[in-house]
């Protein structure tokens, strides 16, 4: 949570650095401005609460949709409501110009809760799903900063390397992050290194030997080294790993004379088998449920053919919706706990979405 109001306090200016650049293409809603001016001032509920009223008086469709998404977003209170407006823009909205904004702020609520692989993966779709995007540079930074934190040394200084000449020449701020950043980069120390010489001996000779005896150090080095056959050796022995499973068939054997105890838990456990897999089914017919949403599409025909493929994947996929967007969801689900729990899964499959709550029919 804490991490959180930080990363919070760092994005509120930065919402009004991207809502200049997108100035640009048309001129920004007052009523957004009024509102991060609220929420700046320490009226954030108002301030919301004015961006609600947007959404609420705007279809699905129209573009200024994602536009208040993205702001309701930037002005969130907590990372769960940020992260879930981003996600819709992402997935319901690809083609606006806030997505590629969207992915980068996903990626760093990924990077301000740890996960650095989810962060990553975010800020690579960034160059490959929009090529031309003006956040490149800030992307590949980004991009740097989480292989440096995954001690990818090598990847690391490649991408600040490649942020450096994205970066634009007003992009002042930015350039100075990025250099600084690679001064972390064996190249960049080495350079520093040779542009400041260390002073010479009173003798008026270079302090080369004691530079070389530390890197000749291995001496030192090859005695770990040989130590390792011995970790090897305890670890690969695989007596140590039989013990166990030979101990276990001795305890069950003594709690077996309780036959009734076994007994009971077959009993126990037959029962509840059969009973979650209808009850979710019947609820979800019925009443409406929740749903992993995965895409939208503004043409029918695009969806339906996204969701052949999810079938031939062995997902349970459909359209929904009678008007765009036209949503791709997958599976149907009593209660949003199993619903994120099939998100979890569907993300292991390298795909983005949501939880969206279905309603009944």
């Amino acid at each position: 949570m804490f991490r959180w109001r930080i990363l919070a306090v760092a994005l509120v200016p930065c919402g009004a650095t991207l809502a200049a650049a997108q100035g640009t293409v048309r001129p920004i809603d007052p009523v957004f401005v009024r509102a991060q001016t609220m929420v700046s001032d320490g009226n954030g509920a108002a301030g919301r609460a004015l961006v609600d009223s947007v959404l609420k008086a705007t279809p699905p469709y129209a573009p200024l949709y994602p536009v208040a998404l993205f702001w309701r977003a930037s002005l969130a209170s907590n990372a769960a409501d940020a992260e879930s407006d981003y996600k819709h823009i992402v997935v319901d909205y690809p083609l606006a110009p806030q997505a590629e904004d969207a992915l980068l702020r996903l990626a760093q609520l990924e990077l301000a809760r740890g996960d650095r692989d989810a962060a990553l993966s975010h800020l690579q779709r960034i160059p490959r799903d929009y090529p031309r995007s003006k956040s490149l540079a800030r992307a590949s930074y980004w991009t740097a900063r989480v292989l440096f934190e995954k001690n990818d040394v090598p990847n690391a200084c490649a991408a600040n390397a490649n942020a450096l000449s994205q970066a634009t020449a007003d992009e002042i701020e930015l350039r100075n992050q990025i250099q600084y950043q690679g001064q972390r980069c064996p190249t960049v120390a080495a350079s520093s290194v040779a542009a400041n010489p260390p002073a010479t001996d009173a003798v008026g000779g270079p302090p080369a030997p004691s530079v070389t005896t530390p890197s000749v150090t291995p001496p030192s080095v090859t005695p770990p080294s040989v130590t390792p056959p011995a970790t090897v050796t305890a670890s690969s022995t695989k007596p140590v790993t039989a013990p166990p499973v030979t101990a276990a068939p001795a305890r069950q054997e003594k709690v077996q004379p309780p036959a009734e105890a076994r007994d009971a838990t077959p009993s126990i456990v037959v029962p509840m088998k059969p009973s979650p897999s209808p009850a979710p089914v019947k609820a979800t017919l019925a009443t409406g449920g929740y749903s992993v949403q995965v895409a939208a599409y503004n043409h029918k025909a695009d969806a339906e053919k996204l969701v052949a493929t999810l079938v031939q994947r062995g997902y349970q996929a459909r359209v929904d919706g009678d008007i765009l967007p036209f949503r791709v969801r997958i599976g149907l689900y009593a209660t949003e706990n199993d619903a994120e729990s099939a998100l979890k899964r569907i993300k292991a499959k390298h795909m983005d979405g949501f939880v969206a709550r279905v309603p009944a029919r």
